[in-house]
């Protein structure tokens, strides 16, 4: 199964409960089938943290995916801070 790497900055949502992510360029997308609001099911690694979750769109050619409040707690992670993720797509067992 093919695994994407992707380092960039941690960036803030800003609405009013803000979320974390971070920005997937449009050729490290799968080309697969899209579910719900055209996200991708995957796996994500950030340093000794996997977790289940997916990538989405944000604008055209503009991806992001979301880091949970309990990945950056565990791998101290903050907003402007430079991450290396890993992700594959998530088998159907795993979705």
């Amino acid at each position: 199964m093919k695994k994407f790497t992707v380092t960039d900055k941690v960036y803030i949502f800003p609405i009013d409960n803000p979320w974390f992510f971070i920005n997937i360029p449009l050729e490290q997308i799968p080309d697969v089938a899209r579910r719900g609001w055209g996200s991708i099911p995957i796996m994500a690694t950030i340093g000794k943290t996997t977790w289940r979750t997916s990538i989405f769109p944000m604008k055209k050619d503009n991806y992001f995916i979301p880091l949970k409040k309990a990945v950056r707690q565990n791998e101290n992670i903050f907003d402007g801070e430079e991450i290396t993720i890993s992700y594959r797509l998530a088998a159907d067992e795993e979705v």
